[in-house]
């Protein structure tokens, strides 16, 4: 298969997906030491401590939305056939992120309100600066395809979900809030979700799904109401007055739109030429699965609400494990494809160069993404029994298989014609 499906002659040069790349594997890895750390916690049912809350954003903030963005500045060209407008501003987003994220992170625990203030702003500033490059880029393009409107909508959520992060760092101190703190970290952690990471997801895996796992001319109308019921639900969200008037239809909207989600991969995997799955699409698979299975849990979770936090926390973690079982799937396909095209591409026809899936080694793979899932599937298991230990012992697997994958695509990148 040629890297063509992921590159283009517009695309950046290798540098900026990668520092994205690079940063987000830190960030998974470091989450992963952090999730082993409070395991206990969340099996006890401590989610509001500091220093989980931290581990949290770790994941949200520094794997899976650093993942997205240097995803994004890669594929734009080759999905709405616009380069990212403004590189250099996206290389400014990527400092101001990185750097927001270690401050906020690093001053939870600590109790540092001023650091917990500095790190919200320095990463609203890096959402807002990156929704204004994505803007500006989708409106140059051409046509409005189904990947289009679904990073459109992101676009306009990058600009919102920073706005509940500020709030909720002020309450911190402040206590603004009062009861419905909970509530606004529901909405904040559901429009986040489904307003930026599941449309991007949506669009993204529109046009790599079928290039990865040959399943071209699939019927695509399941990923085009996705986008409209994950847009809706999430506007509905994020409007934070209204109560249950909104709150209710918006989760229903984007439960909806995960679940349509789910029938458009599901139809991709199904309708694959390729009979084979490696073991980056096996990944992203368990990432899909565990996405329904946080649908399943969603609405037992949601509605006993503190009155039973294992799951309320169970759910969270079926839900931002799968997104994180996806990404890390993508990754294996995603960094050697990069590396194929910069640096042996230009050799074709002149030389011998290696396909792409040799680059890296299935087996070792394997072997992560068998780490992460099992890991991941006993640390839920762990939460529901209430049992530290159980909690404790699977964060360490999965953590294993973080470090497992950080090795392997570190490899990848070092991959050089000899």
């Amino acid at each position: 298969m040629s890297a063509a499906g992921v590159s283009t002659a517009s695309s950046p040069p290798l540098r900026l997906p990668g520092e994205h790349f690079a940063a987000g594997l830190g960030a998974f890895v470091c989450g992963a030491i952090g999730l082993v750390l409070v395991a206990p916690d969340l099996a006890r049912g401590a989610f509001f401590l500091p220093h989980v809350v931290a581990v949290v954003h770790l994941f949200t903030l520094g794997w899976i939305m650093v993942s997205i963005f240097g995803a994004l500045c890669q594929f734009l060209p080759v999905a709405v056939d616009r380069a990212i407008r403004w590189e250099w501003l996206a290389h400014v987003t990527f400092a101001l992120q990185v750097a927001g994220v270690l401050i906020f992170v690093g001053a939870l625990p600590t109790g540092s309100a001023r650091g917990v203030h500095i790190g919200a702003a320095t990463i609203s500033a890096a959402f807002l600066l990156f929704a204004i490059n994505l803007a500006a880029t989708l409106a140059g393009a051409r046509t409005h395809s189904l990947t289009w409107w679904a990073l459109a909508g992101a676009s306009l959520f990058l600009a919102i979900t920073p706005v509940f992060g500020v709030v909720l760092a002020i309450n911190l101190d402040q206590g603004l809030l009062g009861a419905e703190r909970f509530v606004t970290i529901a909405r904040h952690v559901h429009v986040a979700i489904g307003g930026v990471v599941l449309l991007v997801m949506v669009g993204v895996a529109h046009r790599l799904l079928p290039m990865f796992l040959l399943a071209h001319g699939v019927d695509s109308r399941a990923g085009g109401i996705a986008v409209g019921l994950l847009f809706s639900g999430a506007l509905l969200l994020a409007i934070p007055i209204g109560g249950m008037v909104t709150a209710a239809p918006g989760a229903i909207l984007l439960a909806a739109g995960l679940l349509a989600f789910l029938v458009q991969a599901l139809a991709f995997y199904r309708h694959r030429v390729r009979r084979h799955i490696d073991p980056g699409m096996r990944l992203a698979a368990a990432g899909l699965i565990g996405l329904a299975a946080a649908l399943i849990a969603a609405p037992l979770a949601l509605s006993a609400g503190l009155a039973n936090p294992q799951l309320l926390i169970a759910y969270h973690l079926l839900l931002l494990g799968g997104v994180s079982l996806f990404v890390a799937g993508h990754y294996y396909k995603i960094v050697p494809f990069l590396i194929w095209y910069h640096r042996f591409g230009p050799l074709v026809g002149l030389r011998p160069v290696p396909k792409v899936h040799e680059l890296y080694s299935a087996r070792a793979a394997s072997i992560a993404g068998g780490l992460l899932m099992a890991g991941w599937l006993g640390l839920v298991v762990g939460v529901i029994l209430g049992s530290p230990l159980v909690a404790r012992a699977s964060a360490l697997v999965f953590a294993a298989g973080t470090i497992v994958e950080a090795i392997a695509v570190a490899r990848i990148a070092q991959r050089r014609p000899a």
